[in-house]
């Protein structure tokens, strides 16, 4: 049987591993593969919808409030770093003065650093929102926000926070054309078993100078090099597909988009959890001091490793992109 890639659909495929459930413990073993035409890591054969939702329970970690959720509220001088580098809008009304862009431009370098610029009447669209902490947030500094979320138990924790949340798929929600300024799909993509669909539907109601921020991990990092099937962001089998810049690219290139701005930004985290996922899975061949070590939560390790990875995205191997894209001008569909 040909086995064909779910993001370009050729049949370049290689095998890479097995891989299993390790953050919930649920049953069940997957075949990861790698497309050699897009470079798409996915595992095979596919879930049908019912089977995937049963790795999503009540308890997943989405689905929360951040415990941070009212400290980023963005008051006095991150107010001001808002209004005066990022372009929301002021009570005060007008432009702001060039001392003030030029102060906010140097203090944006230590706090405020993960705004989303304000554009356009302020609509913003945020693709699996969860629990709807950072689209609550993006209300609080002024956005006129709107979420989509599959499950009914992330839905209504958003709901709760008095956010406009669809539940279920963006296709279902059916938005007018060219409606949102920003769409925002933070660890989302990944998810998708249907990521052509849900792109062209970004596409339609996307104002045609909006602009769309794309968070997730990255197969050419470092960290999956180092860990392959112990790889904490591979998280199957939630991460359908996933992808390096080169399948990001197809993608984009396949529904009508470009990426106009790309960084990689990956810190300790995915590392130090990968660690414990190797140490278990590695039996006794290491010290019982070393397995002892509590990898995630030990800030003297992480704080050491800090960077370390500072140069890894440097050099653009990180384990998360961070990419903005933007609407081409003329579609270019890349056909298998």
């Amino acid at each position: 049987m040909t086995l064909l890639c779910p993001l370009c659909k050729g049949d370049q495929t290689v095998r890479l591993f097995k891989g299993r459930d390790r953050v919930h413990g649920l049953p069940g073993d997957f075949t990861v593969f790698q497309c050699r035409r897009c470079r798409a890591v996915f595992y095979l054969p596919p879930l049908q919808a019912a089977e995937l939702s049963r790795y999503y329970p009540d308890s997943y970690g989405r689905y929360r409030h951040s415990r941070a959720i009212d400290k980023k509220t963005y008051k006095g001088i991150r107010r001001f770093v808002l209004e005066n580098y990022y372009g929301y809008p002021s009570p005060k009304g007008g432009k702001p003065s060039l001392f003030n862009r030029w102060a906010a431009f140097f203090l944006s370098l230590v706090m405020a650093k993960d705004a989303i610029p304000y554009r356009g009447e302020g609509r913003v669209l945020d693709v699996g929102c969860g629990g709807g902490s950072y689209l609550y947030r993006l209300k609080s500094w002024g956005w006129n926000s709107y979420g989509v979320e599959p499950s009914a138990v992330g839905a209504a924790q958003a709901r709760s926070l008095g956010l406009n949340v669809h539940q279920g798929q963006i296709e279902e929600a059916r938005f007018q054309d060219g409606f949102f300024d920003v769409v925002r799909l933070s660890h989302v993509l990944e998810h998708l078993t249907d990521p052509r669909g849900t792109f062209f539907e970004i596409k339609r109601i996307l104002k045609p100078d909006g602009l769309v921020y794309v968070t997730v991990p990255n197969t050419l990092s470092f960290t999956f090099w180092s860990f392959g099937a112990n790889w904490y962001a591979l998280d199957a089998p939630r991460h359908v597909i996933s992808y390096c810049p080169k399948t990001l690219k197809f993608l984009c290139r396949a529904t009508g988009f470009e990426i106009v701005g790309m960084r990689f930004r990956s810190g300790p985290f995915n590392f130090v959890r990968s660690v414990k996922y190797y140490l278990e899975e590695s039996g006794d061949g290491w010290p019982d001091w070393l397995r002892r070590i509590n990898w995630p939560s030990n800030k003297p390790i992480r704080r050491t490793l800090k960077p370390f990875f500072f140069l890894v995205d440097r050099i653009s191997l990180g384990d998360v992109m961070e990419a903005t894209l933007k609407k081409t001008r003329q579609e270019e569909t890349i056909r298998p």
